[in-house]
This record gives structure tokens, sequence and C-alpha cells, in this order.
């Protein structure tokens, strides 16, 4: 009788332990798979953008802190990939710590589970519409990225449900190898997948200026920041937690620019 109950329990272990191994073999791919992606966005950071945060006040450095102070190696860059058309950075690293690259394949499908390199991943890429312009010279900008569970990719930009988290956060810079554009947000929605938002080709005028003005009046808060149909607008948007037809929009409006040339320019006076 004790060899028989001995053989039961060897039995249910065995099975036990084959439920385990089936278990983990199909939860454990998606995590390390996200592991990897963030590692390897890391890495591409730390390798191409050199510079400090947000500098505090008692520092007392210059305004523009965000084009001279933070340098993004191009030339390096685009050896990984020429499709990299630009990054995007955050300034609190901290607080939301987006920092990657910007590629552009001229369609909405190609780095929607690819990163730069190609490889499948979850988690995908930070990439501008494909209706856009690869210069970001349109207008009307937007540029998508997941909402992944770890915060990686534009999963921080939930934060912004917070109350008062924008008022802490409200700056990012996009660099491109002839620009920085310093943007400001103003609004940000659970915007419908198919509305204006995701409409692209804007020109100055009333239709766009009736566009910012929607932005502004769907925002989950009152920024009190009313943007003109002269302003450069950039989207972020990203996967919302309970709702397919809908996208989180972030909107920002571009406050400042500095060309190269510029920064050669302040480079040499300094």
């Amino acid at each position: 009788m004790k060899k028989k109950n001995s053989y039961r329990w060897l039995i249910w272990i065995f099975l036990a332990g084959i439920l385990i191994g089936v278990a983990l073999w199909n939860i454990l791919p998606p995590y390390i798979d996200r592991w990897q992606s963030t590692k390897d966005y890391e890495k591409l950071a730390e390798e191409y953008v050199s510079g400090e945060s947000e500098p505090d006040d008692e520092k007392q450095k210059k305004k523009d802190w965000w084009s001279t102070d933070i340098k993004v190696e191009f030339d390096q860059l685009k050896t990984e990939n020429p499709d990299i058309i630009g990054w995007i950075r955050f300034d609190d690293q901290d607080e939301i710590s987006i920092n990657y690259p910007i590629v552009y394949s001229g369609d909405n499908e190609k780095y929607l589970r690819k990163d730069i390199h190609g490889n499948e991943h979850i988690a995908g890429s930070i990439f501008l519409e494909g209706l856009n312009q690869s210069d970001f010279s349109d207008l009307y900008n937007i540029i998508y990225g997941h909402n992944m569970n770890n915060g990686s990719m534009f999963g921080s930009l939930k934060k912004y449900k917070d109350e008062g988290f924008w008022k802490k956060n409200q700056y990012f810079t996009v660099y491109t190898e002839s620009t920085a554009y310093r943007y400001q947000i103003f609004s940000y929605e659970d915007a419908v997948v198919g509305g204006n938002v995701y409409k692209v080709g804007y020109q100055p005028g009333e239709e766009y200026q009736t566009f910012i003005d929607e932005m502004v009046k769907n925002s989950d808060f009152d920024t009190g920041i009313r943007p003109k149909s002269s302003n450069k607008i950039l989207t972020l948007s990203t996967c919302t937690d309970h709702d397919s037809s809908k996208r989180f929009a972030v909107h920002a409006v571009c406050i400042d620019t500095q060309t190269t040339e510029q920064l050669k320019l302040k480079e040499t006076d300094d």
C-alpha cells in the first residue's frame, strides 16, 4: 500500500512539473522579450545620447540647455538603421523615462512589432506616422509607441492621468540631424481611433485652429495653454488600458527650435 501511495505522489509531482513547465513556457517569453527590448534601447541611449537631465534652479544653467547640453550622435546612430530620423527625450528621466530613437518607414506597420534592428519584439519601436513628412516639416505630426506594462516605450505617458503630474512634467524635445524641437504639453485625452487626432496634412487657417481648439476642449486637464494655427503641434499616441476604440493622445506645441547651424555658432561664441 505504501508503494502505491508513493507512486501516486510521484505521478502527481510529475504532472505538476509538466503543468508548471507549460505555464512558464507561455508566461516567461513575453517578460523576457520586454526585458531584452528595454535593455537594447537603454544601450542605444547610453551609446548615442550624452548630456544631463533638466538642471535645477540652483545651477542657474542656460534656458536652452536642452539644445546645447544634450547631444545625439546621428552619424553613428544611422549606422544602426538609416530609418532613424530623430530622437525623443523627456526632461526628467526619473519621472518619465522616454528616451528613444524615432524611426520612419512611410507606413504604420513595419515597426509596430519590430525594433530598430528588425528583430521581432512586442514593444516594437517609436515611429512617426507614415503619412507625415519624414523631416518633421508638417505643421501636425503624430508619433506612436506601445503602452508597455513595465513603463517602457510610451507606457509612462499614462502618468499624465494622475492629478498634478503635468505641472512638473510639461516639456520634452525631439532631436533631428538638423534641428532640435522644444515642445510643451498643452492637452491630453482618450482620442477616438480614426478621429481628427489621427488625420494629418493640416495647413495654417480656420480648419487647423478648430482642430487645435478641439484638442484643448477635450483635454483631461485644462493647462491654460492655447496654441494658434501658426504653431507646430505634435501628438504622442499610445493604447489605452481599457478601450480598444480609443488611444491615449498627448498633445504638445512647439515653443522653440534650434538648428544645427545655430548650435555651432553658440559653441563658437562660448
